[in-house]
C-alpha cells in the first residue's frame, strides 16, 4: 500500500477543502432555510446554531468518492458494484437521519431502517463471512450468522458515533482518528481493490471530518444531526468490512474494533446498563463518560482532549495489532479490557469522593457544554449534544 499513500495524500486533502467549503455552505443554507437549533432553558448556547452540518460531510463524501472511482479506473471492472453499493447505502442512511432530524423518527421505525440497510449491504457483498485463527478459514460462517454479525455491525457502528456526539468536537475527533486509525492498519496491509477502497473510504471521512471541525469545535457553528451521526458510523463501518474482505481473520475483525472501540464501548456500555436496570434501551440518560467526567468538574474542552487521546491511543494499539498479527492478539485485547475496568473504577472512585466530600471538585474555567439535545432529564448545565432537535 505504500506506493498509493500519494494517491491517498490527494484524497485526503479533496475532501479536507470539499468539507470545509461544504459545511461552510450548509452553515448558510441551515440559517436562510431555518433549520437550526434554538435555545432553550436546557441548552447552553446562547444563540440559534446551524443544523445541517451532515449535509456538509455528505456532499463531502459524494466528491470524494468519485474522485477515489477515477483515481483507479482498472479497479472500476471488479469493483464498480461495490462502489455503487456503498453509495447507495450511504445515501439512504443519510436520508434516514436528516428525516429524523427535521421530522422526529420514532426510535424502533430508526432501528428497522438501519437494520434494512445493514441487510442490504450484506446483500450487496459488504459482510463478514468467516473467521479464521490463522492461514485458513477454520470457521465459514453460514448465511444467517453472516447477516446477523453484518448488521449488528452496521447498526453499532452508526449508533455508537450518534451516542458520543454529546460535545463539541467529540464525535468528529473521534470519527477522524478512527478514521485515521483505519488508513494505517490498511498502509502496513498487502495490497488489494478491497483495501485500497476501504482505505480511500477512510481517508474520505478523515477529510470530510476535519474540514467539519473547523467549523464544530467549542464554541461550535454548526451541529452534525442524526444526518451526520449515522452517515459517519455507516462509512467507517463500510471501510472496516471492505478493507478486511480479503483477510477473513479473527485479526481481521479486532483490528477495527479496538481502532472504534470509544464509541463502540460506550454504546454497547449504555445499552447493557440500562437493560440491567430495566430502562428502555434507548433512554437518554447522563451515565454517559463524557457526562460523568463532565460531573467530576473538567470542562467540556478538557473532556474532549481526554476522549480524543483514549481514541488516539487505541488507534496506534490498532496499528501495532494489525503489525504484530495473531501473536499479540490475545495479550493486546486483554490490555485493553483491563484498562477500560481500570477506568471505569477510578471514576467510580472519584464519583463516590465527590458524593461524600473527600474529594474537592473545582468549578470548571470555561463554559459548559453545548447542546442540541433537549431531553428532561438531563441538567441544564450539561447537556448532552446528540444528534436531534427534539426531546426524546
Amino acid at each position: 500500500m505504500s506506493e498509493l499513500t500519494p494517491q491517498l495524500a490527494v484524497l485526503f486533502a479533496i475532501s479536507l477543502v470539499a468539507g470545509l467549503v461544504f459545511v461552510r455552505a450548509s452553515i448558510f443554507v441551515s440559517h436562510k432555510l431555518d433549520i437550526l437549533d434554538h435555545p432553550d432553558l436546557r441548552k447552553a448556547h446562547r444563540g440559534p446554531i446551524a443544523y445541517l452540518g451532515g449535509l456538509g460531510m455528505f456532499l463531502t463524501f459524494a466528491v470524494g468518492w468519485a474522485v477515489l472511482a477515477l483515481m483507479r479506473p482498472d479497479m472500476l471492472v471488479t469493483q464498480l458494484p461495490m462502489l455503487r453499493t456503498i453509495l447507495a447505502g450511504a445515501t439512504l442512511v443519510f436520508l434516514v437521519g436528516f428525516w429524523d432530524d427535521v421530522r422526529p423518527l420514532r426510535a424502533v421505525v430508526k432501528l428497522m431502517l438501519q437494520m434494512a440497510i445493514g441487510a442490504g449491504m450484506w446483500w450487496f457483498g459488504a459482510r463478514i463471512g468467516s473467521v479464521s485463527m490463522g492461514d485458513e478459514a477454520i470457521l465459514s460462517l453460514g448465511s444467517l450468522v453472516s447477516l446477523c454479525i453484518t448488521v449488528g455491525w452496521y447498526v453499532a457502528l452508526m449508533n455508537s458515533i450518534n451516542l458520543v456526539d454529546g460535545l463539541d468536537g467529540l464525535a468528529g475527533g473521534v470519527s477522524f482518528l478512527g478514521a485515521l486509525s483505519l488508513v494505517g492498519v490498511a498502509m502496513v496491509s498487502g495490497y488489494s481493490h478491497e483495501v485500497f477502497i476501504g482505505a480511500g473510504l477512510a481517508t474520505i471521512v478523515a477529510g470530510a471530518t476535519l474540514g467539519y471541525l473547523r467549523y464544530n469545535w467549542c464554541p461550535a457553528k454548526t451541529f452534525m444531526g442524526d444526518g451526520g451521526s449515522l452517515l459517519l458510523g455507516f462509512l467507517l463501518a463500510s471501510s472496516s468490512l471492505v478493507g478486511s474482505a480479503k483477510t477473513p481473520t479473527l485479526l481481521a475483525l479486532s483490528v477495527p474494533l479496538v481502532a472504534l472501540g470509544l464509541p463502540l464501548f460506550e454504546s454497547s456500555f449504555s445499552f447493557f446498563r440500562r437493560a440491567i436496570k430495566g430502562q428502555h434501551p434507548f433512554k437518554p440518560d447522563r451515565r454517559h463518560l463524557h457526562h460523568r467526567l463532565l460531573d467530576l468538574g473538567l470542562d467540556q474542552q478538557r473532556v474532549v482532549i481526554f476522549l480524543l487521546f483514549l481514541t488516539a491511543v487505541l488507534g496506534v494499539n490498532a496499528i501495532i495489532l494489525a503489525q504484530s498479527g495473531q501473536k499479540l492478539l490475545f495479550i493486546n485485547v486483554l490490555s485493553l479490557v483491563a484498562g477500560i475496568v481500570l477506568l471505569i473504577e477510578n471514576l467510580k472512585y472519584l464519583e463516590r469522593g465527590r458524593q461524600s466530600g473527600v474529594i474537592s471538585v473545582p468549578p470548571p474555567d470555561s463554559e459548559p457544554s453545548v447542546s442540541t439535545k433537549s431531553t428532561s432529564d438531563r441538567e441544564p448545565a450539561h447537556v448532552d449534544q446528540g444528534s436531534s432537535r427534539r426531546d426524546q
